[in-house]
Order: structure tokens, then C-alpha cells, then sequence
């Protein structure tokens, strides 16, 4: 019977498998080195590129900076120019309110009423005068519904008068100012209400509560 030895056959079997699979490895390895320093590469390069970008950058920013410190001067002159034009502008239309009012006043006054006193304080105008009659006073309460400065009307006093005389009525009005239509006011032209028909005119408008005891007794 013959016997064969077959183990030195699949040691060398088993070594040359080793020996293929370590070259695969080392193989794989190398690769991965490869790519590795390959991508590193890249990324070192683009690095450098930003960093030389942002080195540019920021000499074009240190070189502008001058530039940029005008401009912020500018922009705060621009804005304290802007606040004096406006204030001006502010002033030079409340300069022309006085002139204004009086002739818009003018306007709604009826042919038999007389001022005695005008008092403007904090945006607000008090009218003081004398009239005829009541149908006059509450004549004129309608003739300021037209006037554009003068805002809300109201009879706070009403009595009786003697002057040289004459029975008149005495009158104070209170009204609110508005003086955002000044400028419209001085172009254009208002009718005037001096012939506002007396049929129109209601009486009852008057406030009893403001009718003085001296009025009731006459």
C-alpha cells in the first residue's frame, strides 16, 4: 500500500494564498495612501488660495477704509443737512400761520361781527368778540366747518353787552388748530361764506349751557 504525503503540497497552497492576500492588502493600502495624499493635496491647495483671497481682501478693506470713514461722514452730514432743511421748513410755515389764520378768519367773519381778541396757545386758538345777534354768532360756528386750519369749533361763552348803547352779544369761540394745510391754503383760493344765505342758518346750534344769566334776563 502507498502512501503519499500531502502536506507539503497545502502548506505551499496555504503560503502562496497568504502571500496573495497580503499583496492585495499592501496593495489596498497603497491606494488608500495614494488618494489620501492626493485629496490632502486639494484641500492644502485650495486653503492656500483662500487664504491668499482673503489675504487680498483684506488689504483692499485696509485700503478702503478711508474711503468708507468719508462716506460715513457724509451720510452724517447728510442727515443733520436734512434735520436743519426740515426744521427751516417748520419755521418758515409757522411764520406764515399768523397771516394765514387772520385772513382765513376774515373770510368766515359775517358783515356783523367783530373780533375783540385772538389767543393762540399749545395748538389752540380762542376767538373773542362781539355780534348783533345770536343768528350772527351761530352763523359764523358754520362758516369755521369750512375754514382748513381751524378744527372743531365750540361756543364756550355767550352773553349780553352794552357797548355805547348798543345790546351786541358778546362771544368767545374755542377751536383747534391744524397747520399741515397751510400750504395748500396759500394756493388756493377759498369761496367766501359772507353770503351764506340766512335761511341756512340753525338757531338751535347755539349751546343753551353757554347763555349767560345776564343773556336770559334780556
Amino acid at each position: 500500500m502507498i502512501h503519499i504525503n500531502l502536506l507539503p503540497a497545502r502548506a505551499e497552497r496555504r503560503k502562496e494564498l497568504i502571500r496573495k492576500q497580503l499583496s492585495i492588502a499592501a496593495l489596498t493600502i497603497l491606494f488608500t495612501v495614494a488618494a489620501m495624499g492626493l485629496l490632502f493635496y486639494r484641500v492644502q491647495s485650495q486653503y492656500n488660495q483662500t487664504q491668499s483671497t482673503l489675504q487680498r481682501t483684506n488689504k483692499k478693506i485696509k485700503q478702503l477704509e478711508p474711503v468708507i470713514k468719508k462716506i460715513d461722514q457724509y451720510k452724517k452730514q447728510k442727515e443733520e443737512i436734512s434735520k436743519k432743511i426740515a426744521v427751516i421748513i417748520d419755521l418758515d410755515r409757522y411764520r406764515l400761520a399768523p397771516v394765514v389764520i387772520l385772513s382765513d378768519l376774515n373770510r368766515q367773519r359775517p358783515e356783523k361781527l367783530w373780533f375783540t381778541n385772538l389767543k393762540e396757545s399749545s395748538q389752540h386758538l380762542t376767538i373773542s368778540g362781539v355780534a348783533v345777534d345770536n343768528e350772527t354768532i351761530v352763523s359764523f360756528l358754520n362758516n369755521l366747518k369750512l375754514s382748513a386750519p381751524l378744527k372743531n369749533a365750540d361756543l364756550t361763552l355767550l352773553r349780553s353787552q352794552t357797548i355805547q348803547d348798543l345790546k351786541l352779544k358778546e362771544f368767545t369761540i374755542s377751536c383747534s388748530l391744524d397747520l399741515t394745510s397751510l400750504p395748500e391754503l396759500l394756493k388756493i383760493p377759498k369761496v367766501s361764506p359772507e353770503n351764506t344765505q340766512p335761511g341756512k342758518v340753525n338757531p338751535d346750534a347755539v349751546n343753551p349751557d353757554t347763555v349767560n344769566k345776564d343773556e336770559q334776563d334780556g
